[in-house]
């Protein structure tokens, strides 16, 4: 990050003060000490979108790691996880550890975000017994009947 003093910049100082920011993060310091930090926008944003994400990860792992038998309250914007058995929320702390990576890394916190709402809407799916009971069902043979080849009839078209 490139650091410079309120002071110091003029226009050719600020157009390549304002170029660095475009492909990293500069920040400038005023007299009285405080600073400003200036990034470019999908930056931003990606660092907006995944910075609460570790704490809640970490909380969420160490409950986890306690007990079976999840708190929804401990687990705050994750507290879907507590829907999930044992082996989903198993693979969704992984999968989130995993988009939080790859969120930081590309810059882009979209995958995060599309991620989350996916497994808190299998979390939701998961949370009401029938439709809990339709994804996890074992199907058997009394499950599927036989069927006939269609054939074509008056209101068939060729």
């Amino acid at each position: 990050m490139t650091e410079r003093r309120a002071g110091d910049l003029n226009d050719a100082d600020e157009h390549e003060f304002s170029n660095r920011a475009d492909r990293s993060s500069t920040a400038v310091r005023d007299t009285d000490g405080s600073m400003s930090v200036t990034a470019a926008a999908q930056r931003f944003s990606a660092l907006d979108g995944a910075t609460p994400m570790p704490a809640q990860l970490f909380a969420a792992e160490a409950v986890s790691a306690r007990t079976d038998t999840l708190s929804r309250m401990e687990l705050g914007d994750l507290a879907w996880l507590a829907e999930l058995d044992v082996d989903d929320r198993a693979e969704a702390v992984a999968e989130i550890r995993d988009a939080l990576a790859m969120a930081m890394n590309s810059k882009d916190s979209a995958p995060l975000r599309n991620m989350l709402h996916a497994w808190a809407a299998t979390a939701t799916v998961m949370r009401d017994p029938l439709r809990r009971a339709v994804h996890t069902h074992r199907a058997d043979d009394s499950d599927f009947v036989d069927v006939e080849i269609p054939r074509r009839g008056g209101d068939v078209r060729p």
